[in-house]
């Protein structure tokens, strides 16, 4: 399997545990809500791992509630496909990125469209025990997803700028804590 804990609930799943050229999606379990969500899906190109690994945790298809993307890039959308017709999540992305995985295109890069069940245009968005907030480093659309004392920021590597309150920044390339 390719699961690594990063704390209670919180896990890294498939990209770079497998693969050095994938990137990582992070899994969640609200204890409050009883359900789990998938922030970003890696490339696709290890896609088997990746649904091995939630299936491992899940025990199940019907646990995985949303699938939230930080970004249309290719390194966090490019599973989507798969995730969305085995899980068929709620699957969330900031407008405008929203329409390019619709599309299945952003920037160069070319993947299998997906559907995107909730648009998100506001700047700032809470979703249960989510803060998800417009940050558009990387695309027009990209977002930064916190959960408690974690910042989960997809292909914006860079994050220097965060509360005194958060403990890990968690990206495509890895989970490091900000003590670091």
């Amino acid at each position: 399997m390719s699961i690594a804990k990063i704390q209670r609930n919180v896990y890294a799943i498939g990209g770079k545990l497998i693969d050095d050229n994938d990137a990582n999606a992070y899994l969640v379990y609200d204890d409050e809500k009883k359900y789990y969500t998938l922030i970003d899906t890696t490339t696709g190109a290890n896609i088997r791992y990746v649904i091995e690994s939630l299936l491992e945790i899940l025990k199940g298809k019907d646990k995985l509630k949303y699938v939230i993307l930080t970004s249309c890039k290719f390194e966090n959308s490019g599973g989507l496909y798969y995730i969305y017709n085995l899980f068929k999540p709620i699957t969330i992305a900031h407008f405008p990125d929203s329409i390019m995985i619709r599309k299945g295109e952003c920037g160069n890069r070319t993947y299998i469209p997906s559907p995107i069940s909730l648009e998100i245009k506001q700047k700032q968005y809470i979703l249960d025990n989510f803060l998800i907030l417009l940050s558009k480093n990387i695309t027009n659309g990209n977002i930064i997803v916190k959960y408690n004392d974690i910042l989960f920021s997809g292909s914006n590597t860079k994050i220097t700028q965060y509360t005194k309150h958060i403990k890990y920044i968690c990206d495509v390339n890895k989970c490091r804590s900000v003590s670091d």
